[in-house]
């Protein structure tokens, strides 16, 4: 089944089914896609997900790039605000980052995000990614603004 073909209120489900517990291969996201995450929890709200810091994604001091960290909350933003099951795309109008400890190459993160609120016209995530030992390394607040494109 394609994207277009769920029918609605019935996103999360398919979300569920298709990817949880899973390397994300072929999402809508091809920079998603690309990072290689695995989408390891997703409810109404909120996303969990994970994965290996690869040389491709580090600075000159191996470890995660700044930019890559803020595809990989976005990432996860992206997810917790699908699991809505809207009936309109939303895109980014803010994201703040914290950096706050650094990650090495080869090293797995998990980065959770949670929707605080849904107005008419903003959705406002906060996102806090971690290491494998719990340590947080950043976290992030984003404030989304729905378009007047319908999923399809």
């Amino acid at each position: 089944m394609e994207y277009k073909d769920i029918p609605k209120g019935s996103v999360l489900k398919w979300i569920k089914e298709t990817f949880e517990g899973k390397e994300v291969k072929n999402s809508r996201s091809e920079a998603g896609n690309w990072l290689k995450l695995t989408l390891e929890h997703i409810k109404k709200g909120s996303a969990v997900i994970s994965l290996e810091v690869r040389k491709e994604m580090t600075n000159p001091y191996g470890n995660i790039h700044g930019g890559m960290m803020g595809l990989v909350i976005d990432e996860s933003i992206g997810w917790a605000v699908v699991s809505l099951d809207a009936e309109n795309h939303y895109t980014s109008l803010t994201l703040n980052v914290d950096f706050l400890y650094a990650i090495k190459q080869g090293e797995r993160l998990r980065a959770e995000s949670k929707v605080l609120r849904v107005g008419k016209k903003i959705i406002n995530v906060e996102c806090h990614v971690y290491d494998m030992n719990g340590r947080i390394l950043a976290r992030a607040n984003s404030n989304l603004i729905v378009t007047n494109m319908e999923f399809s």
